[in-house]
């Protein structure tokens, strides 16, 4: 009996609540698609570089999926709560024919089986064949072989998809069996007529209200982005994310009394068509959902910004990589312990040289006479970061030296007079720091010799190639500045690989991997070699950004389908609410693509308000992310822009359709 009353429930519940079962399929199938990426990259043919980069993002994806669980349990948790909810009268009639109240939870323990065993075998089902065009995503962004592409199914993937979501389904059968066994039979039975009340209906406090988010949103809008520099502690930042989370609760909260005083100026307007009954229907549902929407709107935010700004990271990387490894490799290696140079290693180690089609050193120096303290003046005691920083000796070269590097890297040369010397670095903090000080002082000396700063700041520029500007300083003097080989402090040689060598994917990864052991000096006869090739620079930053993209669109595939689903769930239950409205409107003579148009109008401000509200968010917020992660002046901020809205009006939009289509179907039974 109780078995097929509950089958009978369940065939009804995914009639009424199909947008609940999609949900769960839904997010049952991206927990397993982004769990299995580890089974999908363990077959493909990546550089070592690249192999350690999507081992971390398995790693970083995996421990992500935690907090994804929680979400999405959530999620579960909260739409199951709001149905139970608009199933009250049904379990008060179930009590007042006799049923206990341990036979209703059976019930809802048999119908939670049922919908989680269905959800989960259907959506591990639609998430095994997703994952293989996932593994061809993945191959994309991370340049990968794929010859030994095959179909897989990961084990490990499926066991921690039943794990959390069957841990999720028993916090469910809890909770409603807890319901249960608190209800009282007139409550239950009187549910539909204890609606969610406006919280605030005086048009005149609404307009007070909204204005004051207002001045709450603009003062933290300016501060993350023209006052950044203001911002120096934590609390400074806290404070900002603190004003925009509380300025959207109180729109939210403001934004029903305020369209009512607004829209009630036009009559026009307002009693145009069904209008009328649109703006307050919309109006009950904004105002009865002040804090959902408010979550959703911030979720909206937080997905635009992560998403964009993980896609606009890739594209800012690859970039600046082109621009920090112009050259097949640099090495680098200290001159103070030894006097062995990196072309004496090469015939200490009979390393064959025809490889390389060119090659080039330079050497830099350090004396005594040009300290940190020397080119920073006063703003050294500012910086206060100690005797050990400020006796630093600071690393120079000889400007033709410099030149030959920039040329063989293809960058803008130099030039000196006699008397002038010029600091170079690309790290900006570093620049920072020398740009200050050469406001304060401009001069150094090097023996007999004083020399003035040929420029007031820092020139961009570096010798060791890296997958980052890590430059901390050179300074450029004149040719005719003397220093003896006991003063030489690096020895810089650059590398461009033979014409035949410099696609051989082979050589390549020899390079990157074996060639380094062969610097080494097993009898410690001369210092540390340190190398650096294009190709491991390349797939250092591909692997990295590419693991930041992928934990984005898990987050933001999540945080979408969270928002989208609570709204279209609430959508649907106020539309089996307000059915005998609808049929009054019949009854009077509207037209049925009248209604369907109401409906449809209701449903956009619905959806519409809290993404359009976190698109503007989101123009300052991205400003914010992109700071965060170094990004300034990048050429693919738009596309990226594009992407993520496009993933938005997929998920986003197909959840509204959907909605639309449900509730049209159920306000007209």
């Amino acid at each position: 009996m109780l078995f097929k009353l509950s089958f009978q429930n369940f065939k009804k519940s995914i009639r009424d609540y199909s947008i609940y079962f999609f949900t769960l399929i839904l997010g049952v199938s991206i927990f397993y698609i982004f769990n299995s990426i580890s089974s999908q990259t363990a077959m493909m043919e990546v550089s070592h570089a690249k192999s350690d980069s999507i081992a971390m993002m398995n790693t970083a994806l995996s421990a992500m999926s935690v907090l994804v669980s929680f979400i999405l349990g959530f999620l579960i948790v909260y739409a199951n709560r709001f149905l139970m909810k608009k199933r009250k009268r049904e379990f008060g009639t179930y009590l007042l024919l006799g049923m206990h109240k341990k036979d209703i939870s059976a019930i809802l323990l048999i119908e939670t089986i049922f919908i989680g065993m269905i959800s989960l075998f259907i959506g591990l089902a639609i998430g095994i064949v997703l994952s293989q065009f996932m593994s061809l995503f993945v191959a994309n962004q991370f340049e990968a072989n794929m010859k030994r592409f095959v179909f897989v199914v990961s084990d490990r993937a499926i066991e921690k998809t039943f794990l959390y979501f069957l841990l999720i389904y028993f916090v469910v059968a809890i909770m409603n069996f807890i319901m249960i066994s608190q209800s009282r039979l007139i409550h239950l039975l009187n549910a539909s007529k204890r609606g969610e009340k406006n919280r605030l209906k005086n048009p005149v406090l609404c307009l007070f209200v909204f204005l004051s988010a207002c001045l709450m949103l603009s003062f933290a809008y300016y501060n993350v982005t023209k006052n950044q520099a203001a911002m120096t502690t934590e609390f400074d930042v806290l404070l900002q994310i603190f004003l925009g989370i509380f300025a959207t609760f109180l729109i939210f909260w403001s934004i029903s009394g305020l369209i009512m005083l607004l829209l009630k100026k036009f009559s026009f307007v307002y009693y145009k068509r069904l209008n009328s009954f649109v703006i307050s229907e919309a109006n009950n549902q904004i105002n009865t959902t002040v804090f959902a929407g408010s979550i959703i709107c911030l979720l909206l935010f937080a997905t635009i910004c992560i998403v964009s700004s993980a896609f606009t990271l890739k594209d800012y990387k690859e970039r600046e990589v082109a621009e920090l490894a112009p050259i097949s490799a640099s090495l680098s290696k200290s001159m103070k312990e030894d006097s062995y140079s990196i072309r004496d290693v090469y015939k200490e180690q009979s390393i064959d040289l025809s490889n390389f089609k060119e090659m080039i050193d330079i050497y830099t120096y350090h004396t005594k006479d040009v300290l940190t303290q020397d080119v920073l003046g006063s703003y050294a005691d500012v910086l206060n970061f100690g005797e050990n920083y400020n006796q630093g000796q600071e690393e120079l070269i000889h400007i033709s030296d410099y030149n030959l590097a920039a040329r063989f890297y293809g960058k803008e040369e130099l030039s000196l007079e006699g008397n002038e010397y010029i600091i170079v670095s690309n790290f900006e903090n570093t620049v920072s720091f020398y740009n200050e000080g050469l406001k304060v002082k401009d001069t150094i000396q090097i023996g007999n010799t004083k020399l003035k700063a040929k420029y007031r700041e820092c020139k961009d520029g570096f010798l060791m190639m890296s997958y980052t500007k890590s430059n901390m300083g050179l300074i450029l003097v004149p040719d005719d500045i003397y220093f003896s080989e006991e003063q030489r402090c690096k020895n810089y040689h650059f590398i461009q690989y033979a014409e035949e060598k410099e696609h051989d994917r082979k050589f390549t990864e020899w390079m990157d991997q074996e060639f380094s052991k062969l610097l080494v000096s097993k009898s410690g006869a001369w210092s540390e070699i340190y190398l650096s090739t294009r190709t491991n620079i390349y797939d250092n930053s591909i692997g990295s950004s590419g693991m930041v993209v992928f934990i984005a669109l898990y987050l933001g595939m999540v945080f979408i389908i969270s928002g989208a689903a609570i709204l279209a769930l609430k959508e649907m239950s106020d539309a089996i609410d307000s059915k005998e409205k609808y049929r009054v409107l019949r009854k009077i003579g509207t037209k049925e693509s009248d209604i369907s148009h109401a409906l449809f109008l209701q449903m956009v401000v619905f959806f519409g308000f809290p993404l359009l509200l976190a698109v503007i968010h989101s123009i300052f917020g991205i400003q914010v992310c992109n700071a965060m992660l170094n990004i300034y002046h990048s050429e693919r901020i738009f596309p990226s822009l594009i992407t993520t809205g496009g993933m938005i009006i997929l998920i986003y939009g197909g959840y509204f359709i959907a909605s639309y289509l449900c509730c049209k179907k159920l306000i007209r039974e």
